[in-house]
């Protein structure tokens, strides 16, 4: 079983300070990977609504500062030896897949092999239109980006011919350090994510699924992975999902991890018994004493339980 942490990437406390102490403490305790998130651009939402928050708004001082993935990561890549750094997720369709795929095969050469490539297609319609990209058509473009990524970084030539791309006997490099390429971690929680997944995935990532549902969709990943003729024994299911300690057990609209140390074990167990086996923590409050205070207390008196 592993356990991952959210970086501190954005608002008032994300700093040098704490990408460096998050990552030091990451290296001492023995976390498995350190996650950034993804956002480029913070238009006004006029029909999006973030689904983090239960007022579906973003906080204001997340528009001031917010760190973009490959920046934090790279940069925590010098100052780390063993945590894996990953993206969790990064909005592949308002990126170019050509650049993501030199960017994230450089990162994973610059860590020696420690990178985790999560994806998704994103939720925020004004950032695809502030962005310049059409947001109605983001699952087939994160295909496609899909397909163009893996193929440059296990060919030496790679030839495009589709509605959204298009290029002839094209080449990039450095190669990634992980052959053929970096586990990628397919986020969304719909049958689309999950047919996605089925296809060009190593690892599934949903956000914020309850225990209840999560052994609803196994059923559903089972059947997209062998639609796929893929192996459905033990494939990685990487949950992402709170981690608040609190005083008192979770309440209305919190998740099962979110609560007291009991709590919080006994929420992780029924994920891992209905398939999780991986976790990628968010931190509600993210200050830096907060996150240092979370991660201690989660090595000291829950990650115990669930040897």
């Amino acid at each position: 079983m592993e356990f991952g942490i959210s970086l501190v990437v954005r608002g008032n406390d994300a700093t040098v300070d704490t990408f460096v102490q998050m990552a030091e403490a990451a290296e001492v305790q023995k976390w498995h990977c350190l996650w950034a998130s993804d956002h480029l651009i913070m238009p006004e939402m006029k029909t999006s609504r973030y689904p983090g928050r239960a007022d579906g708004e973003l906080p204001p001082d997340w528009k001031k500062t917010y760190y973009q993935p490959f920046s934090v990561l790279n940069f925590l890549a010098g100052h780390t030896t063993s945590v894996r750094l990953g993206m969790s997720v990064l909005i592949l369709p308002m990126r170019n897949p050509i650049e993501v795929a030199a960017q994230v095969g450089e990162m994973d050469q610059l860590s020696t092999g420690r990178v985790n490539f999560g994806v998704g297609v994103g939720w925020y319609r004004e950032e695809f239109e502030a962005l310049g990209y059409d947001f109605t058509n983001r699952g087939r473009r994160t295909n496609d980006g899909l397909t163009i990524i893996k193929s440059l970084w296990a060919a030496g030539k790679t030839t495009m011919d589709g509605p959204y791309y298009n290029f002839i006997n094209a080449e990039t490099g450095p190669k990634p350090f992980q052959r053929p390429g970096p586990p990628i971690y397919i986020g969304g929680n719909t049958p689309a994510a999950l047919s996605r997944l089925a296809q060009f995935g190593d690892a599934w990532h949903p956000y914020k699924i309850s225990p209840d549902d999560l052994r609803e969709s196994i059923p559903v990943l089972r059947e997209a992975l062998e639609k796929a003729g893929r192996t459905t024994s033990n494939f990685p299911i990487a949950v992402k999902v709170p981690l608040t300690f609190q005083d008192g057990p979770p309440m209305t609209g919190q998740c099962c991890t979110e609560g007291r140390p009991q709590d919080i074990i006994e929420g992780l167990k029924r994920y891992i018994e209905e398939g999780a086996t991986e976790f990628c923590f968010d931190i509600m409050n993210e200050t830096r004493v907060n996150a240092l205070d979370t991660m201690s207390r989660f090595t000291q008196e829950v990650r115990p339980h669930l040897s």
